[in-house]
């Protein structure tokens, strides 16, 4: 997702961030909530379809996205909040994409399960490199497909799977998924790889 388009999405969630605050809720409590929703939506979608599939996923991803800017808002941004949601946004990662695998299986459909797993792989190597990186006192918080592009091109897929009755278009999606993260992962191992091996 271009920061541009990020920024834009951040300040439409403003009000329904200011609203969160007035509860009283925690970032924490929203952090476990977006991941409850997003693991929900997977389930929904393979037990009732890309419609209801995409309404629950799509509000488990805004649920997800409110975390931090809640903990910001509030002054309540923690060391354990970030360790919390970037733990659990492996789950919310994994969930849509284990939806594929289930589907796949139930189906017998080996292209959409080998693609789902492709995806999953690449999917948890993009912020393990990045973590490892960090860890080790490099960077590499770069690459064609953030967190958010991705969560976008599957969201994008299971809507035009109910749109067009072709189950194809979420396959494409995963496909491009797992095809955007492997070269991100590609990209971020070059990066360190030319930020030299002395330890920082």
């Amino acid at each position: 997702m271009p920061a541009a388009a990020a920024k834009s999405a951040r300040g439409a969630l403003v009000p329904v961030v200011r609203a969160l605050g007035a509860t009283g809720l925690s970032p924490n409590a929203i952090t476990v909530l977006g991941m409850i929703i997003s693991v929900a939506g997977a389930i929904v979608l393979v037990a009732f379809g890309p419609l209801p599939g995409f309404i629950v996923l799509a509000i488990g991803a805004v649920a997800d996205s409110l975390d931090g800017q809640l903990a910001r808002a509030t002054g309540r941004v923690s060391i354990f909040g970030g360790f919390l949601d970037s733990t659990l946004d492996r789950v919310s990662d994994a969930a849509p994409l284990l939806a594929g695998v289930f589907v796949a299986v139930r189906d017998s459909d080996q292209v959409l399960a080998a693609v789902a797993l492709l995806a999953l792989l690449a999917g948890f190597l993009v912020p393990y490199t990045r973590a490892k990186a960090e860890s080790l006192g490099r960077t590499a918080a770069i690459g064609v497909a953030p967190r958010e592009a991705r969560t976008v091109l599957l969201l994008a897929g299971v809507a035009l799977w109910w749109v067009t009755g072709a189950r194809v278009a979420f396959t494409l999606s995963i496909a491009v998924t797992a095809v955007l993260a492997s070269i991100t992962v590609v990209q971020r191992i070059a990066h360190v790889s030319r930020q030299g091996d002395r330890l920082a």
